[in-house]
């Protein structure tokens, strides 16, 4: 499969995801997912190096390059847009090293880094930038 079809199915679950999960829990008291609710990260194409050419051909938008010094190991950090939605593309050396070092502040810039009772909407609960990720080969894909 060519990395533009890989990363448009990715972004398109992505939004799925999105979709879905602003959607859980609608008629319930909170209106929220807990923390025993949050689905997985999808990890795909371990074995692939993409660069952000491959995002861009997928369908992506650039608008700008971040600063990627706040995030350990990352070698780049893109900002842009995909159906209309925020997207930030993170970029890492490896797969192994966007794991490594990637996964703890996306899982902070989604919320999935709280502690349980600030995960659901505590009293101190923030809002995040993002709702979900993925790890695509050495990209960590944030909407």
């Amino acid at each position: 499969m060519r990395p533009r079809h890989v990363l448009t199915g990715v972004i398109a679950l992505l939004l799925l995801m999105v979709i879905v999960a602003c959607g859980a829990g609608e008629g319930e008291a909170g209106g929220g997912t807990t923390v025993d609710e949050v689905e997985p990260v999808q990890i795909l194409q371990s074995g692939r190096v993409f660069t952000v050419d491959d995002v861009v051909a997928a369908g992506w938008k650039n608008s700008k390059e971040l600063s990627a010094e706040t995030l350990p190991g990352a070698s780049s950090v893109w900002y842009g847009f995909f159906q209309r939605r925020d997207v930030e593309v993170r970029v890492y050396e490896s797969h192994e090293s966007a794991i490594a070092s990637g996964m703890g502040p996306a899982d902070v810039a989604t919320g999935r880094g709280k502690p349980a009772p600030f995960a659901v909407g505590g009293i101190s609960a923030t809002r995040t930038s993002y709702v979900t990720y993925a790890i695509v080969g050495n990209l960590i894909l944030t909407l």
